[in-house]
């Protein structure tokens, strides 16, 4: 096994180069070890829209990205190490076990009482420092995981805070959990990320490993990756499964009095395909046909609206128009 550690924090060169290295030098078994800026990473099978608070992840600009393996949406940022084992294992879905286990031990080993709770997760006591997916393809297994060390903990949970909307769809749900920080349960707690990743690093192979870099041929594969799919709104959005939204709501006009709203949609591939919204017990077909088509997000629906002549007639604020959409 050789040890690959990403110097590059996009999200999405990180998951591109994965997919890069599982499907090419298939003689070659790997473990990576990357960090990401602030993003958001969803199950293959996920619908976004369930998972995240969309206003808010719009509004801090922070990237949504799918991975090509299965399991629940997570937050990423420069305080979180991921780790993913590369190799070759034969046709079947491997045990956990045998990734989870080396890494529970280095962790025991630094002082940290973490143990497997479920099949994927790694815990301290009842709060999940990390959790794992995995694929496999002729022969090959990809298996990653996420490592709590010193994550923005308060900003996780408002960008992965789920709408108050209904929602009914066939995807793969998250299975929320109360999370913590690895740091918080060091003997010493000024260890920083770097630190702790090269004592990770010593303890799963104390007999040393090689250590290699992507060459410049491998960037230019991954970048086009990158380009290709992992970038694009219709692999990161486009890809969620059909599904239907309602949203009963009440707001106030700039006199104070009360609108009441009822909307419909359904979404199609990202897209709204149907719209119907009932304004004080009417529809109002002038919002439905503004909508209808359009890609499913807060600022697409805010921009729209703000065209639209409904707001001014009742004069209503545009701003919790659209969060009745959301």
């Amino acid at each position: 096994m050789k040890v690959l550690d990403s110097i590059n924090t996009d999200v999405y060169f990180n998951l591109a180069m994965e997919e890069y290295l599982f499907k090419n030098n298939l003689d070659t078994e790997y473990l990576l070890l990357w960090k990401n800026d602030n993003s958001i990473v969803l199950g293959k099978h996920q619908n976004i829209f369930e998972e995240i608070n969309l206003k808010a992840v719009e509004q801090a600009g922070v990237p949504v990205a799918r991975r090509n393996t299965g399991g629940g949406t997570v937050f990423h940022d420069t305080n979180n190490l991921n780790y993913s084992f590369i190799t070759n294992q034969g046709d079947v879905f491997a045990d956990y076990d045998q990734f989870l286990n080396p890494v529970i031990m280095a962790l025991n080993e630094m002082g940290v009482p973490a143990r497997k709770r479920r099949t994927s997760d790694i815990a301290i006591g009842e709060q999940k420092i990390s959790g794992s997916a995995q694929t496999v393809k002729k022969g090959r297994v990809l298996h990653h995981g996420t490592l709590l060390y010193d994550s923005d903990l308060s900003l996780l949970k408002n960008l992965l805070k789920t709408t108050t909307g209904k929602i009914t769809s066939k995807s793969v749900k998250s299975v929320r959990s109360d999370v913590t920080n690895i740091k918080k349960h060091l003997t010493d707690q000024t260890m920083s990320l770097e630190t702790f990743k090269n004592t990770l690093l010593v303890t799963l192979f104390p007999d040393g490993v090689e250590k290699v870099s992507l060459t410049k041929q491998d960037i230019e594969a991954v970048e086009a990756l990158v380009n290709e799919k992992y970038a694009q709104w219709e692999w990161n959005y486009g890809q969620s499964l059909k599904f239907s939204f309602e949203k009963d709501c009440t707001i106030l006009n700039k006199k104070g009095k009360e609108i009441q709203l009822a909307v419909k949609l359904e979404i199609y591939k990202g897209c709204i395909a149907k719209c119907e919204v009932i304004v004080d017990g009417l529809v109002n077909a002038k919002l439905s046909e503004r909508l209808t088509g359009l890609k499913y997000g807060y600022g697409e629906i805010l921009h729209q609206l703000e065209g639209i002549g409904f707001t001014k007639e009742n004069e209503l604020r545009v701003d919790c128009l659209t969060d009745c959409f959301l």
